[in-house]
């Protein structure tokens, strides 16, 4: 069984959806659209009837209804979801500890992770800035990966790439990594994807285009390849 995003030409890339019981990871620069990815993900559960849970650190509870509780894939399922809004603090995680971090998970989660299916943490680059440290982000994240991974929920981290500095050291234990980003082709720039590793699945090593409309987000045909340091189109 998979986790589907319900986006038919991704899940087909993914090999059906996000394998069960795994950690991944949606990344790439701000306003990319990377939590309306992450919300067709949460939606396409709970129109399952599975129990989701989507904690945010970016929005508010009217700023979200009014943005993503304003898409098409949202419609019957926003109010299905569990919408947990949370504010980090480097207090409430220091000193960074495993039984530390479980206990402020259960609170931010609200209920017993084994009652969880799905699980959106959107973003988690706001706990690598309140802890102001890399060692501990890392730490942070390894716990949070390793509470998914004992209670049986497919987890989808949210965060943000860094346009100079490294990325973080996520992508090496997520068994599934999408990276959105605008891309410089002849004409403009494009929005595209890369699943960049998919354990268990073949998929495409290109670029996918797909843009953002009221439906939400749209795989368009075709791919971008790279063609003397930009992109190309390449059809079919």
């Amino acid at each position: 069984m998979k986790a589907s995003f319900g986006i038919q030409k991704l899940d087909e890339h993914l090999g059906g959806g996000l394998d069960r019981d795994t950690v991944n990871l949606i990344t790439g620069r701000s306003g990319i659209g990377k939590t309306i990815l992450a919300s067709h993900w949460a939606a396409e559960g709970a129109k399952n009837d599975e129990v989701v849970v989507y904690i945010l650190t970016t929005l508010n509870p009217k700023s979200c209804e009014s943005y993503i509780g304003k898409f098409k894939f949202m419609q019957g399922v926003y109010e299905k979801i569990n919408w947990r809004f949370v504010d980090i603090d480097a207090k409430d995680l220091l000193p960074l500890t495993r039984d530390k971090l479980r206990e402020k998970m259960i609170e931010f989660v609200g209920m017993n992770l084994k009652d969880v299916d799905r699980v959106v943490f959107d973003s988690s680059t706001s706990i690598d800035l309140a802890l102001a440290d890399r060692a501990l982000y890392r730490r942070a994240i390894t716990y949070i990966a390793q509470m998914c991974y004992d209670n049986d929920v497919t987890a989808i981290f949210v965060e943000e790439t860094p346009i100079v500095s490294e990325w973080s050291e996520t992508r090496h234990f997520a068994e599934c990594v999408i990276y959105m980003d605008l891309l410089r082709i002849p004409d403009g720039y494009a929005r595209a994807l890369r699943i960049l590793k998919k354990y268990r699945s073949a998929h495409p090593l290109e670029w996918i285009p797909f843009e953002i409309t009221d439906s939400g987000i749209e795989i368009k045909e075709g791919r971008y390849v790279r063609a003397d340091y930009e992109f190309k189109y390449k059809p079919g």
